[in-house]
């Protein structure tokens, strides 16, 4: 049974800095200064870092050879060996930082299966031994992801041992590391605690659909038993903690990780993909499109900002490290062309770099997602299976930010023209000088009657704004049945907040909401769903924010279970 009350709507207007492009004309003129005397600081080249593919069976995501046994292609299974064509371009992107095992695998990943014996691992070649030695290969420091849904912090002990203890009758996992072929200690130091945590290991097709989404305090407790338990095996090592998937509001998940972890917190972890396009309908031109794409430089900026003013906030630290372990531009279509791999992304993934390289941001590395093949890759092609290899538009920021960096940064000042855009698509209105986030000082209730729809197999009722859901039919449903609308301005950012009551909810997804654009989700696929209330829960504070389009007029305010089969 879900319960929702006292829930709220408050407007937030964004305006960045604005870009000194022209999408009217092209600028008449230009003037570019730079100021050597007063350098802002050293180039850090850790924000060229990437992703590399290695997911597992009875896992998320592929599990075909591709992954598992190349690397998606940076990987040759059969000589078990780097592939060399292949560390070239990596050498030429200037990947540094190389993260593994990639994305929502690490949720349940079970990193003792991928060690030891090839003949007693069919299906996993690219596995912890021989992404050390690819790293090894090309230079860059290991980020080892480690799964947050399952295992112990014993595994992870173990993990450390493995990779970074002698290998000596007292350390049983290092005896095993040196049977893989490398007697000596890795020093791996960087590792990252889970994925995107907030919105729980999502599958379900076996046992782990049980698995409920954490609290933002659940992880942040068990965070501090693996810090705890890592460093005592090894106190070099770092651990990072998931701050924020996307650029969600920061009151949320994010404050309370940061109030129970951030005393600790070796590095926070944020996740970067700005500008959230999934039509494949082609009504929206690229020039718009992108023209809004590169509106987000600025607002990402903001974003750090004010990340880094929640640690001071919180901990009283201004000493915490900002982790962008994944990056991209959230170009989910194929038509009229997928727009990831295209030069309007390029400029915006250039754009981001940017963002990332400013000192003051405390950015210590950032991964692309992701190097090579699968759906992202910046690299196309197996060059081992005698494929041609491909470099994506995407690629080329990298190469050249990579072989033309010097080491010091820089100011320069910028006069030209500028140009506008209403915004759209994750990316707020821009205009003119801009200025920084702002928090529209009203607050709207919503303590209208909601609209109900008939379900079977669940009842609802209201009562003085409070909905009371049932689910009685003894099966998962997909809930989306009541729901309120409020008027909104076009191209504003939304916060929307609600308290949450949750009874027995132990199967299937928990209880939020759903924000988006009152047209519909098949019209506009505009919407955000925020992490879920699972379990027995007295009233919890659920929040999101919504971006409204530059044609919206009206949002939706869903009550919401994500669960059986979805529309």
């Amino acid at each position: 049974m879900i319960t929702l009350h006292r829930w709220a709507c408050s407007l937030a207007i964004i305006l960045p800095l604005a870009c000194c492009l022209s999408a009217q004309a092209a600028p008449t003129t230009a003037t570019v200064t730079i100021d050597l005397r007063h350098p802002i600081g050293p180039v850090n080249r850790q924000v060229l870092g990437s992703n590399l593919i290695s997911y597992q069976k009875g896992g998320y995501g592929d599990s075909s050879p591709a992954g598992t046994d190349h690397g998606e292609g940076v990987w040759d299974p059969l000589a078990q060996s780097t592939v060399p064509q292949m560390a070239l371009l990596e050498e030429q992107a200037g990947l540094k930082v190389a993260r593994w095992p990639g994305g929502c695998a690490t949720h349940l990943y079970r990193w003792k299966e991928t060690i030891g014996p090839l003949s007693q691992r069919p299906g996993q070649k690219f596995g912890l031994p021989e992404y050390l030695r690819h790293c090894q290969d090309i230079g860059a420091k290991p980020l080892i992801s480690i799964a947050e849904y399952t295992g112990s912090a014993q595994d992870a002990a173990d993990l450390v041992e493995y990779v970074n203890s002698p290998a000596n009758a007292a350390h049983p996992w290092a005896q095993k590391r040196a049977a893989d072929g490398h007697p000596a200690p890795w020093r791996v130091v960087w590792f990252e605690f889970g994925n995107e945590s907030e919105h729980g290991p999502h599958l379900n097709n076996d046992d782990f659909s049980r698995i409920p989404p954490m609290t933002p305090e659940q992880y942040a407790h068990r965070y501090i038993a693996y810090r705890t338990a890592m460093r005592a095996v090894d106190p070099t090592v770092k651990l990072g903690a998931v701050i924020a998937t996307g650029f969600p509001d920061l009151s949320g998940w994010a404050r309370a990780v940061t109030r129970i972890a951030g005393p600790t917190m070796d590095f926070a972890i944020q996740h970067s993909y700005k500008v959230s396009y999934s039509g494949n309908d082609g009504k929206v031109s690229a020039n718009d499109l992108f023209t809004v794409a590169l509106a987000a430089g600025a607002q990402i900026q903001d974003y750090f900002s004010r990340m880094r003013e929640l640690f001071r906030t919180e901990t009283k630290r201004d000493d915490i490290p900002i982790a962008v372990t994944e990056f991209n531009g959230g170009f989910v279509q194929d038509t009229p062309v997928p727009y990831r791999h295209s030069l309007g992304n390029a400029l915006h993934l250039a754009e981001m770099l940017k963002v990332f390289l400013r000192p003051s941001n405390k950015i210590v590395m950032a991964n692309f997602w992701e190097f090579a093949n699968e759906y992202w890759g910046a690299v196309k092609g197996y060059a081992d299976q005698g494929q041609p290899l491909v470099k994506r538009p995407q690629f080329y920021p990298f190469a050249l930010y990579n072989l033309h960096f010097g080491d010091t940064l820089v100011p320069a000042a910028v006069v030209s023209d500028h140009y506008a855009t209403a915004g759209g698509f994750g990316v707020a209105p821009a205009a003119g000088p801009g200025s920084a986030y702002r928090r529209w000082p009203g607050v709207t209730r919503a303590d209208g009657s909601w609209s109900i729809n008939a379900l079977e197999g669940v009842q609802q009722k209201q009562e003085a704004g409070t909905l009371a859901v049932e689910f009685t039919g003894g099966t998962d449903v997909n809930y989306y049945h009541a729901s309120q609308i409020l008027p909104v301005i076009p191209g504003a950012s939304y916060h929307v907040t609600a308290e949450v009551k949750t009874e027995g909810v132990t199967t299937g997804n928990g209880a939020t909401l759903q924000i988006g654009d009152a047209r519909g989700w098949v019209e506009t696929h505009s919407a955000t769903v925020p992490p879920s209330i699972f379990g027995t829960h007295d009233w919890v504070r659920v929040e999101g924010d919504y971006q409204t389009l530059a044609d919206t007029k009206a949002i939706m305010v869903i009550a919401r279970r994500l669960a059986g089969p979805g529309p």
